[in-house]
């Protein structure tokens, strides 16, 4: 029997200590920022991108770990047969998802943590979600891929335009903190956090180096459910080999750590005034999974880590993420929900 992945479980469990810190899993910090009416989420964000981005480069100069870029996920669809038709669909969909939630794939784990009122609905949507995109998974791939195209071959932002990857990093580096500055600046009220939005973004890039160190992986949850759900299917042909579950144990960690850090230290209750049904928590939770297995990673798969090493396909999602979150926050506004 193969050992327990223990390095996955503490990995997780910084990750989502420093998520519970950062105060960023709040439902109301979430969909505040999709109305563009609260920052906070803003601010933790590209902190976390930034310094990650400087932890990814610290773990290749160390040998610990050879972070790839990302490269686009392509699914079969006729209609848009663009190579970034995965990064852009599946992204609306987990902005939709986010914004139905007030969550995303890895702020589900402290919210269950801390009580949130709508977090058990969600994560069971989010389950489901695991389920359904595991059997749609087949029937999504792309018949023919030509991966000798510059998207492929030339992944990053700095490969695309022809300029230095130092650059390329310097340029995200002043990018991110020109903003975080600004919205600081602009912003300064944060929703009640163990820290300051910022220095816990700085903290969830730090989580970063220690997934690296520990796993040799970067962060990334929204796999969890997607082996969550090939595990289920499994379930019917058990003489095939069973799927990993390394990112569940991850997952797992991440509730682990955010649960211990709310019993050592005394992290401030979040804003949990958001009316989220359980439909919509439980529908919610299924774009938020569906979306971003289609688009080959969440929140923190591709905002943290693929913006992080400048991923062409990265900025396609999250640019697609909060298109979709902003665009159906507009249309909840306008028909009241």
């Amino acid at each position: 029997m193969a050992s327990f992945p223990w390095p996955n479980a503490l990995s997780g469990a910084i990750f989502g200590a420093a998520l519970t810190a950062a105060g960023m899993y709040s439902p109301s910090t979430i969909i505040g920022q999709m109305n563009l009416t609260n920052f906070h989420m803003m601010k933790g964000f590209l902190s976390a991108s930034a310094t990650s981005a400087l932890a990814i480069v610290l773990a290749n100069n160390l040998s610990l770990s050879k972070c790839q870029p990302r490269t686009p996920a392509t699914i079969s669809l006729p209609s848009f047969s663009n190579v970034y038709n995965g990064n852009l669909i599946g992204g609306i969909l987990l902005g939709l998802g986010m914004t139905l939630t007030g969550a995303c794939p890895g702020t589900v784990f402290p919210q269950v943590a801390t009580g949130i009122s709508s977090a058990k609905q969600v994560l069971l949507g989010s389950a489901i979600g695991g389920i359904i995109y595991s059997w749609l998974k087949p029937r999504l791939q792309a018949s023919t891929i030509n991966k000798k195209q510059e998207a492929f071959t030339k992944p990053t932002v700095p490969q695309r335009v022809g300029t230095d990857a130092w650059m390329g990093l310097a340029t995200y580096e002043i990018l991110c903190g020109s903003l975080v500055a600004g919205a600081a600046y602009a912003f300064p009220q944060h929703d009640p956090s163990l820290v300051n939005p910022i220095l816990g973004g700085i903290l969830i890039g730090i989580s970063q180096f220690t997934s690296l160190l520990l796993t040799s992986s970067t962060l990334g949850i929204s796999s969890a459910f997607e082996q969550f759900g090939d595990n289920f299917w499994w379930l019917f042909t058990p003489s095939q080999p069973r799927p990993s579950i390394k990112a569940t144990i991850f997952a797992f960690g991440a509730l682990g750590g955010s649960w211990i850090l709310t019993q050592v230290a005394e992290v401030p209750a979040p804003y949990d005034a958001m009316a989220i049904s359980t439909t919509r928590a439980i529908l919610g939770g299924i774009s938020l999974i569906v979306g971003s297995r289609i688009a080959g990673g969440c929140t923190s798969g591709h905002g943290i880590s693929g913006m992080s090493m400048l991923s062409v396909a990265s900025f396609v999602t999250v640019g697609g993420m909060f298109a979709g979150g902003m665009g159906s926050a507009a249309v909840f506004r306008l028909v009241g929900w």
